[in-house]
């Protein structure tokens, strides 16, 4: 997560070594520092998974926590840390690592030693509304404007969280009110009022946390999530408008309609699909 702030040393445990090994390892070669195990006390233990199985956001963290050390911690990898600094833990930075964060948060109320689970109960729905001919977009507009689905985007978000491409973002022009929004965007620099910025999907699912995330678009964003999504909120618009966009086919081996709300004018129906 380049640009976000996490603890300053960190590391796996190697063949052969101990926990309290590896912890001691590890401040040395990226902080220069020398720990005594005895002084290494457990803090917190976290368990995470990302609901976009990867085996680098799959896994248990284990923190430690000392009061006593010899050296002055420093940069020892720079390719590594972009910066070095002591922060309070009733003060800690914005942009700090989700997971690293409710560790701290933890060790900061005294809570410990403390299991925590992470990401377990996140779950995917994915909202768009789908032309005739599968078409959600033309990559820079929406190619139609239909009152009745904006109110009904409204009530189905209002109150969440909604994770957004760039140009799905560039096309709605604003934060919209009452929803957390997070933009997935290549450009480090990016920011909007309003919105957080991540670099990856998966990045952006990180900062979204446990709970219901809806994804909103674009295609490409769509298709990433599809397979891994738990619930699918069309609407069904009976208009066959030109552009390269197109939501992905929705199998239906796959996915099972539940329930189907009859629209008005250009909209046919709001359709929810539950994956079987």
């Amino acid at each position: 997560m380049d640009g976000w702030w996490a603890c300053g040393a960190a590391g796996h445990v190697e063949r052969g070594e101990t926990l309290l090994e590896a912890a001691g390892r590890e401040a040395a070669e990226e902080l220069g520092v020398e720990l005594d195990p005895t002084d290494l006390t457990l803090a917190v233990t976290t368990t995470r998974r990302c609901v976009i199985p990867d085996d680098l956001e799959e896994r248990v963290d284990v923190f430690l926590t000392a009061t006593r050390w010899r050296g002055d911690p420093s940069i020892l990898e720079p390719e590594k840390a972009g910066d070095l600094q002591w922060w309070p833990l009733d003060t800690l930075p914005e942009r700090l690592v989700p997971h690293e964060r409710a560790a701290l948060e933890a060790i900061a109320s005294g809570q410990t030693p403390a299991v925590q689970a992470m990401g377990f109960a996140q779950h995917l729905t994915l909202v768009a509304a789908v032309g005739r001919n599968g078409v959600i977009g033309d990559g820079s507009s929406m190619p139609w404007h239909l009152p009745q689905d904006l109110k009904f985007f409204k009530a189905t978000t209002m109150g969440g969280v909604m994770v957004m491409g760039r140009g799905t973002w560039d096309s709605i022009g604003r934060a919209l009110p009452g929803r957390r929004t997070i933009v997935v965007t290549r450009q480090p620099d990016w920011s909007a009022p309003g919105a957080q910025s991540a670099r990856s999907l998966r990045e952006a699912l990180l900062i979204a946390g446990d709970g219901e995330v809806f994804i909103v678009g674009g295609g490409q964003i769509f298709a990433q999530t599809i397979d891994h999504a738990h619930r699918l909120i069309i609407t069904e618009v009976d208009l066959g408008p030109a552009g390269s966009t197109r939501f992905p086919p929705i199998d239906p081996e796959v996915w099972a309609e539940v329930a189907r709300l009859p629209g008005d004018g250009d909209v046919l129906a709001w359709v929810t699909w539950e994956r079987r």
